[in-house]
Order: C-alpha cells, then sequence, then structure tokens
C-alpha cells in the first residue's frame, strides 16, 4: 500500500508543478530527495528528469537551505524563505507545507534574491495566482494548491479553467467584470476572484475567496418558508435552517441533521417517497408543490408541500438543490374531508355503466366518467376543458345539438335523442342521451348533465332486422324457386308466385283453395312418403329430383329441398322447402350424355362408347362362347375432298358415309364415328369367312358410290381392316391394334380393298419399332452420313452445286435405305431433327469447301413436310445455322415438294417467302407427281423447279413426256424460274434433255450420291476442266 501512495504522490507533486513557469518543487525531507518542474531543469541542470525524485545525497548546495524549511516549516507552518548562492547567484527559496495523504512534503519555488515583486501577495490564508497576460501560470500559493487538491483538479492552472465556464485569463488576458472580480463555482463550491496587474512586471495577481454559502442562501431564500434545506448534487444534506427543525420538533439542527444522517426512512410516513425524491433530483425533473406525508420526531404526522430549486453555477453546471418545506397539514385534513366526499360521488359517476358528462353553459367538458372514456376513446385529461361540439360531435350534428343545448339552458329535458360522435380511433358511432339543466347555489344555470348510451351496434342490429325482414319478404315474393310451408302429409300454409306457377297455377290464392294434400302432383305418389320418411329421419332432404304433374297435366322434374321444424317436444310440426323446376336442366344433361358418348356430327357412337360397346362385346362372348367381327374403315381421298371443295362438303360427305354404313347393317350391329375420317363396325354373330367379306364389299361398295352434296358430285372410297374375335385378340385393346394394322395394310396395296389380320403384320409391326429404336439413337450414336449428288450446269459442263442426300449406317442393320427409315422418322416426329442435322452439316461443309477455293457452290437440302409445317422452328433453326456456320445465304436451297406445300398452301407460302427473303432460294422437288395446280404455283416463291424422274426415263419414247417437259419448261420460264431434271442415267436422255433448253441436270450418269470425300475430289478436277462424264458409276 505505501508504494502506491508513494506513486500517487509522486504524480499529484509533478502534476501540480508541471504548469508553473517558475522553477518550483517538492522537498521530501523524510527521504532527502525533491522533485522539480520543466522550468527548473531548463533554468539550472538539463540533465535533470522533471517529474522523478531526485536524491540529495551529493547536493549539500540545496539539501541545506531546503532542511532549513523543512525544520521551519514543520513546528509554525505559513511560508518561510531562505536565502542561498546556486551558480554563483545569491537566490531565495520560498516554501510551504503541503501534506498529500498522510506524508508531508515541502513546497518551494525559487526565485531571484532580488525579485519579489508579486511574491509577497503569495503569503495569504486566501488562493492566489500569479498569472501572466497569455494566461500561462507563474506561480500559485499554498491555499491554491490545496484548493486544487480538494477539488480534484490536476494543478493550480486548472482554477484559471473551471469546468464549462470561461476561463479566468486567456490568450487575449483576464476574463473578469468591469469591476475586476469574477465569480466562478468549481463543483458545489463558490469563489470570487478579484484580480490586479503588477506594473514592474506586467504579471496578473488572482485573489480568491470562497462564497459558498452565501451563494446558496442567497438561492434558498428565495422560496423562504417554515423550512429549508440544502442538498449537494448527490442528494446529501449540507445545510438546515432552524425553521426546519422546529418543524420537526427537535431541539436544534445539529440533532435533525443527525437524526437524518443515521435513520432517513424515520421522517417519510412512506419511505417510496424518499426513494421517488431522490430519483427525481438524480434525474433532473425538480420537485415543484409537491405534497409528502412525513413524520415527527414524536412520530406525529406532518404534511409538507416540497420544492426542491436547482443551484447551477456557471455553465449550467448543478452543483445542488435548495429545499423549502411548508406546513400544510391543516389545509391537508380539510382538503381530505372534502375528498372523501367527493369520492363516493365519483364512485357512483365512474361506476355507472352509463357515459355521464357534465358541461359548463358554453358546452367545455366539466367532467367526464370512465364509462365517457371507453365510448369515446379520450381520457380525461385529454377531454377536460374541451368544448364537447367540436370535440366530440361529427360536423353534421353539431347544430342540432347546440340547439338542443339552447333549449335545455331554458328549461327544456331532453330524451332519447340520437347523434352522431366521432371516437379518437376515427370511428364515428352513434350517442342516445338524456340531459337536463344543472343549476348553481345562486340560481343561475351552471352547466349541464347528460347521461347516454353508446346505441352504434343497438341501432345496426335492429336496422339489420328490418333490412333482413325487407329482404327476405323480397326474396320470398321474387325468388324464381317456389319456397314453400306446408304440414308434413298435409296442405302448403303458405307459398310464394314462384311456387304457384311451377306447379300451373295462376295465383298463389289457387294454389292454397284446394285445402287438400299436395301429393297428387307427384307424378309417383311414393315419391313423397319417401321425401317425407327422409325429413323424419334426417331432418332434412337437400337435392331431391322427382317428376311432377303440373295443375294443366303437363309433366315436369323438379329439384326440392327442406327441413323439418320440430316444436319443443319434438313433434314435427312444419315443412319449410323450396322447388325449381329443372325440365330444362335434365334435357340438357340427356343432350350432354348423348353427346358424350355419340360424335356431334353424324349422331353415331364416338370412340368412348364404341370401346365400351367393344368391351361389353368381348366379355358377353366370353361368358357366352360366340364370337363378333371388328372392322376399322378409313376414308381413302377425304383430305383431297375437304381441300379441294371445302369443309362444309367434307361434313355433309361424312354424315352421307355414317348414314349408308349405318343403313347397311343390322339393329344389333354398331356403326361408329372414332374421329376424322375413321369409322368402326362391331358385327355380332356374323357367320362365315364368307359372309364377313360379303359384308366388307357391300360397305366398301355403298360408300364408293357417287353422293351429291351441295351441288357437287364427291365420289369416295374406303379401306378396311377387319379381325376377329376370338383368334384376332384377347381383350379390346388387342382387337383394335390388329384390326388397325389390317387397315395399314389395306390402304398399303392399293386402296378401296379390305384386308383379314394376319400374325405376320405384328412381325412387321416389331420390326418396325426396332427401326424406331435404333433410329432414336442414330444422331447421337453417329451412324448418319451425308452423301452429296453433283447438280451440273449443263451449258457449261461444270459442277455448280450438289444435293445433300442422308445415309444412315446402323452396326447391325447395316446402311439403312431413306426409303425405309425417312417415313419412320416422320412418323416418330424426329424428322426435324435429322432435318437440322442435315442442314448443319451441309453448311458447314459448303462453307469448308469455298474456304478452301472450290468456288461459290450451291447446296441443296431437302425439306421434310413435317419441318415445313413447324414453320417457327424451321426459321429459327436456318437463322442459327447460318449464323454459326457463316455461309452465304445464296448458297443455300431447300428443295420442298408439291405434297409438302399443297398441305397447308397459306402457311407454307408465307414461310418459304420469309426464307426466300433472306437470300436462300426454293426449289419445287418432283414436280409433275403431286396436285398442284398451276394457279397455286404462281402464289409460291420458287426459284426452281425439278422435274421428276419419272417424265425423263422414257423421253425419248413416244408417250408424251418429250412433251410434258416442254411444256413444264415453257411454263417455268414464263414465271421466271429456273429448270432442273434430275434421274438422268444415259446420253440418250441427256440429249433429249439438252435440246429443251434446261438450266441443270444430275443424276446417275454423272454422279451417284458420294461421300464428301469423293466430292471433294471431284470439285478439284472442276476447277480447272469441265468434269468428265460419268464419273462414279460404282
Amino acid at each position: 500500500m505505501g508504494d502506491i501512495n508513494a506513486i500517487n504522490s509522486v504524480n499529484t507533486l509533478a502534476a501540480l508543478i508541471s504548469h508553473l513557469c517558475l522553477p518550483s518543487g517538492a522537498y521530501d525531507p523524510d527521504e532527502g530527495r525533491i522533485l522539480v518542474n520543466d522550468a527548473w531543469c531548463e533554468a539550472f541542470d538539463r540533465n535533470l528528469s522533471a517529474g522523478e525524485w531526485l536524491s540529495l545525497d551529493d547536493n549539500d548546495v540545496l539539501r541545506e537551505p531546503l532542511d532549513e524549511l523543512a525544520e521551519q516549516l514543520r513546528d509554525n507552518g505559513g511560508y518561510h524563505h531562505v536565502e542561498c548562492e546556486l551558480h554563483d547567484n545569491k537566490r531565495v527559496f520560498l516554501g510551504w507545507k503541503l501534506t498529500i495523504g498522510h506524508q508531508t512534503f515541502i513546497r518551494f519555488t525559487k526565485i531571484k534574491a532580488n525579485f519579489f515583486s508579486g511574491i509577497g501577495s503569495l503569503i495569504s490564508p486566501q488562493p492566489v495566482l500569479l498569472v501572466e497576460n497569455n494566461g500561462k501560470l507563474r506561480s500559485a500559493n499554498c491555499a491554491a494548491e490545496q484548493l486544487a487538491l480538494e477539488m480534484g483538479l490536476a494543478s493550480p492552472l486548472d482554477l484559471t479553467h473551471p469546468r464549462d465556464q470561461r476561463a479566468l485569463v486567456g490568450e487575449d488576458g483576464p476574463q473578469f467584470n468591469s469591476d475586476n472580480t469574477r465569480t466562478v463555482h468549481y463543483g458545489q463550491r463558490f469563489f470570487q476572484w478579484q484580480y490586479i496587474t503588477l506594473d514592474t512586471s506586467g504579471c496578473l495577481v488572482l485573489f480568491g475567496q470562497e462564497h459558498t454559502r452565501e451563494e446558496s442562501y442567497r438561492r434558498a431564500l428565495e422560496h423562504a418558508v417554515h423550512g429549508i434545506i440544502e442538498l449537494n448534487a448527490e442528494g446529501t444534506i449540507t445545510n438546515v435552517n432552524e425553521e426546519t427543525a422546529s418543524l420537526f420538533n427537535y431541539g436544534s439542527v445539529r440533532e435533525l441533521t443527525q437524526s437524518y444522517l443515521r435513520h432517513p426512512e424515520t421522517f417519510y410516513a412512506n419511505d417510496s417517497d424518499r426513494i421517488q425524491l431522490r430519483r427525481d433530483l438524480a434525474t433532473g425533473k425538480g420537485v415543484h408543490a409537491r405534497d409528502i406525508e412525513m413524520r415527527r420526531a414524536d412520530g406525529s404526522q406532518v404534511w409538507v408541500r416540497l420544492n426542491a430549486t436547482e443551484i447551477r453555477g456557471e455553465g449550467g453546471i448543478l452543483l445542488g438543490y435548495s429545499v423549502t418545506m411548508t406546513d400544510i397539514t391543516k389545509n391537508r385534513q380539510a382538503e381530505y374531508d372534502l375528498r372523501r366526499r367527493q369520492e363516493r360521488y365519483r364512485a357512483l359517476v365512474q361506476t355507472a355503466g352509463s357515459v355521464i358528462m357534465f358541461l359548463d353553459a358554453e358546452g367545455r367538458i366539466l367532467e367526464y366518467n370512465r364509462e365517457c372514456e371507453w365510448t369515446f376513446g379520450y381520457s380525461w385529461m385529454e377531454a377536460a376543458g374541451q368544448n364537447f361540439f367540436d370535440f366530440l360531435l361529427v360536423e353534421d350534428d353539431r347544430a342540432r345539438v347546440r340547439m338542443a343545448v339552447r333549449r335545455l339552458l331554458s328549461g327544456e329535458i331532453i330524451k332519447d335523442e340520437v347523434f352522431s360522435f366521432k371516437r379518437r380511433d376515427g370511428e364515428v358511432r352513434l350517442l342516445q342521451w338524456n340531459a337536463r339543466a344543472h343549476f348553481g347555489e345562486d340560481g343561475d344555470v351552471a352547466g349541464v348533465i347528460c347521461i347516454g348510451q353508446d346505441v352504434t351496434e343497438k341501432l345496426s342490429v335492429e336496422r339489420a332486422l328490418r333490412h333482413a325482414e325487407e329482404k327476405f319478404r323480397g326474396i320470398f315474393e321474387n325468388s324464381a324457386e317456389g319456397l314453400f310451408q306446408s304440414m308434413p302429409l298435409g296442405p302448403v300454409h303458405s307459398a310464394n308466385p314462384a311456387f304457384a306457377s311451377i306447379l300451373g297455377y295462376e295465383t298463389v290464392e289457387d294454389l292454397l283453395a284446394k285445402e287438400q294434400d299436395w301429393s297428387f302432383h307427384y307424378l309417383n305418389p311414393v315419391s313423397r312418403l319417401r321425401i317425407t320418411g327422409r325429413l323424419l329421419r334426417d331432418g332434412s332432404v337437400h337435392g331431391f329430383e322427382t317428376e311432377m304433374r303440373r295443375a294443366d297435366g303437363k309433366i315436369i322434374w323438379v329439384e326440392e329441398n327442406a327441413r323439418l321444424v320440430r316444436d319443443e317436444q319434438g313433434r314435427p310440426v312444419l315443412i319449410d322447402g323450396s322447388i325449381t323446376d329443372i325440365t330444362d336442366r335434365k334435357r340438357s344433361e340427356a343432350r350432354i350424355q348423348f353427346l358424350a358418348h355419340h360424335d356431334g356430327l353424324t349422331g353415331l357412337p364416338n370412340r368412348t362408347l364404341f370401346q365400351e360397346r367393344l368391351a361389353a362385346a368381348v366379355e358377353r362372348s366370353k361368358r357366352e362362347r360366340c364370337h363378333f367381327v371388328l372392322m376399322m374403315f378409313d376414308l381413302d381421298n377425304f383430305k383431297d375432298i375437304n381441300d379441294t371443295l371445302g369443309h362444309p362438303i367434307g361434313d355433309l360427305l361424312l354424315q352421307g358415309v355414317g348414314e349408308r354404313m349405318r343403313v347397311c347393317l343390322r339393329n344389333e350391329d354398331v356403326v361408329a364415328r372414332l374421329g376424322g375420317d375413321e369409322f368402326a363396325v362391331l358385327i355380332h354373330e356374323p357367320g362365315s369367312i364368307e359372309e364377313v367379306t360379303f359384308v366388307a364389299q357391300r360397305l366398301i361398295e355403298r360408300v364408293s358410290e357417287r353422293f351429291m352434296l351441295d351441288g357437287n358430285e364427291v365420289q369416295a372410297s374406303t379401306s378396311v381392316g377387319i379381325c376377329m374375335y376370338p383368334q384376332d385378340g384377347r381383350d379390346e385393346k388387342d382387337l383394335l391394334r390388329n384390326a388397325d394394322l389390317a387397315l395399314y395394310c389395306s390402304k398399303a396395296e392399293g386402296r378401296n380393298r379390305y384386308h383379314f389380320f394376319e400374325p405376320k403384320l405384328q412381325v412387321e409391326v416389331q420390326e418396325r419399332k426396332a427401326m424406331e429404336r435404333d433410329l432414336s439413337h442414330a444422331i447421337e450414336n453417329d451412324e448418319l452420313e451425308l452423301f452429296y449428288q453433283p447438280i451440273i450446269d449443263i451449258g457449261g459442263q461444270r459442277i455448280i452445286g450438289m444435293e445433300a442426300l442422308v445415309r444412315w449406317f446402323n452396326p447391325s442393320r447395316g446402311q439403312v435405305s431413306p426409303v425405309d427409315f425417312i417415313p419412320v422418322a416422320e412418323r416418330m416426329g424426329i424428322i426435324a431433327d435429322i432435318g437440322k442435322w442435315v442442314l448443319k452439316r451441309a453448311c458447314e461443309q459448303t462453307k469448308a469447301w469455298r474456304d478452301a477455293g472450290y468456288g461459290q457452290l450451291t447446296i441443296s437440302v431437302n425439306l421434310s413436310p413435317l419441318e415445313l409445317a413447324r414453320h417457327e422452328d424451321l426459321i429459327e433453326s436456318v437463322g442459327e445455322v447460318l449464323s454459326r456456320t457463316e455461309l452465304d445465304p445464296h448458297q443455300l436451297q431447300f428443295e420442298v415438294t408439291e405434297g409438302a406445300v399443297m398441305d397447308n398452301p397459306r402457311e407454307a407460302a408465307i414461310t418459304l417467302g420469309i426464307l426466300r427473303n433472306q437470300g436462300i432460294r426454293i426449289a419445287i422437288d418432283d414436280f409433275g407427281t403431286g396436285y398442284s395446280s398451276l394457279a397455286y404455283l404462281k402464289r409460291f416463291p420458287v426459284d426452281k423447279i425439278k422435274i421428276d424422274r419419272s417424265f425423263i426415263i422414257d423421253i425419248d419414247s413416244s408417250d408424251g413426256n418429250a412433251a410434258i417437259v416442254r411444256a413444264v419448261v415453257f411454263l417455268a420460264r414464263s414465271f421466271g424460274m429456273a429448270i432442273n431434271v434430275e434421274g438422268i442415267e444415259t446420253k440418250t436422255q441427256l440429249e433429249h434433255i439438252a435440246s429443251e433448253g434446261v438450266d441443270e441436270v444430275q443424276g446417275f450418269y454423272f454422279s451417284r450420291p458420294i461421300s464428301a470425300t469423293e466430292m471433294e475430289a471431284l470439285l478439284k478436277e472442276n476447277l480447272s476442266l469441265p468434269v468428265r462424264f460419268p464419273v462414279a458409276q460404282t
């Protein structure tokens, strides 16, 4: 602990002298050591360290005068000085005793022997500071240093800079009043400072004098009453006047102070008042006119009114409080008696379940009970003094209520009037009130007493009941449903007009005049008994449908809903119910049921009903060991008829075909339209194979007979697939699949014929599925390859392009002909993927050949009908491939067949037009083999016509092929189109074609389709000389 005290002492001493401009120090006589400031080191020995203890064991020059000072000051105190020689100069040590903790030190300041100006003023019991004009501290006396230590300041310099106040001396000089005085505070203590200026040095001498007590009394006496108490900022008593001691029956101030400091809680009737008082003072709230019940020394009650005034110094620093007390015991007792009477009255008002208010003559709110707070949403404090009319009433009711209050003041009484008010939350509600005038003791009107109830919900319920009654009456009278009340198994008591109308009566009165059980209206009397039985059992019936006979004899369907009403003993007394005429709905349901199972165009059973009949026939045949025949029909040329004559004619044709087939069959047989131009026939017990064949042939012949449809003569044909149960299938799924296979074979063999199912057809189906499975992986397994057939300019005998032809090389199947796999791909829906692959590879290869210097070759790619139909995907794919391969669109040519174009001429024209606008060429492939007309051809954006090889094979014969070719060439020239002839296989054919003036040729005579490597060899040869044909004949 001694080390700690030593450390604290040296820090305190060093801080005290650190800011002094004169060489100063502190001497520890017990240890024989000194502590000096920077001014000392600067003046006498720069090797010394300021702020650290220095031993004087080897320094008698300093030790002797300092020991003399210590000896004088220890015994006598005050100030003392000694003279000595230092550095060949005569010096004076001025010293005083300074106690820090339990240790005494000698404070000294060393000055020149001839320099006494201002030093004499230090020898004073009051604080004295020697300050230079710039605010630096030259020296301070013992009282000033002791005051700094008491106030917890680091050095006497801090006395010139009181906290949160202006400095006494700043860089601009002294900061004093005109009379050279200034009062400041340090904590709760007040000091008045005066200053004089020394003529010889210009130094300022500041003299301080404490005025704390005078300042406290000055402030406290502003509230001089029965008792005055002074507290410091922490709430501790520092001073009490005699009147306070008398107030609490103590003989002296000392006795009161000691008693309060030992047991402050005994002074308060409730210790919580003391705690709250301290809390309010600590938080700065202060106390104003607070009434507190306290206890005197003898324990008797005393009521005091407290006021606490904050004592603040310069800059607003809180120094403490001046508390005054006033004895209000007598007043308090009188108030208590009055309050008890008022509380009994208020309790009655506050606990009342009605709104109770007292208004003055101007309408201001004087009293306001708890029900008012709940009703209006405002507390009493918020409502007190507010003008009732403006504060609570809605604007529309203010004038009316003001007029009513005026009537009150004239002696009338208001009873059960209703007005609208606005709650604090903005909700507008209704108040029903009674009011009368209140007269004072002098007989004049003192105000208005109002008593009321919030009737918002009550009036709302009443309005709702009236509205509901009116609404029910309106619904009852105007409802489209027939509403009624009747006795169980008895007559109708009441009914609405709709009920009477549904049952065929003109008025309700006509119905009620029957006065008999209305069960005679039920077509089946048992229905009335059934609904009554269900009511007795369940209490209600919903959606009971039955047929009724109207008063005019007409039969209708109704839906009845009813509930049974019982009396208090549980006996059935009444039936409440409704009926709805659902005759039209029942007809619609029957129609919907029919349409759900029948074809809307022909009236024949549809696929759903036919499959049900077929499944039933299978079950029946299994059960009765009988057999039946299933025939599938497909019109051969229906699409062409639709396209050429239009859909209305196509619909008439389908109706005619269905009718002819129905007439040809027996009543027990079934003919159905499965969809599109597909029909099915189910023949029970058909007899022998010959009889089945006869029926099939007869149906074919009937369908093939000419139809006259809306002025058009139409001839159709049909293909038939036949299978028999049980030999051709175990269930309806097998039968439908096998009949479809037979139909497929029938169409493949040539149209307008029939074909029986054979087991070998399943093998063909399996093979087709296997091919589909292999083909689906052809692209990802890299089994496809592009071959190229050169296109020859007939004039220059040079290769100007090539047609890209896809080949499939399957590991297990070997090379598969396009004739075999292309239809499969179209049927599978992957032809578009293959087409995209072909387009990408062909464009990449053509771009590579162009970059290799083989010229601006045209690559011709075939478009399938499916690709053309998906025009949006096609256009996007073409744009993507051209962008990625950077091929010039003018090098790309698409070939489309007449059939693909004619499937949807309008869409095809748009799609081909978009492609052609991008620079892509369009060619019609296999021209002359389809059904396109010259009118259609002119409308398509076509650059080239390719004449099919079927016209070239026998061109040298006399069957007219040469004339056809010549006509096509002429037609193409007329439309500005180029001509390509494919299928050239002999020199003779080439010579004939050349004489017709065509532009391009291709065929086996020039080259079969060859691989890219072989094609590149041809292109190299084509660069220098015309290619010598024929080539690649292997």
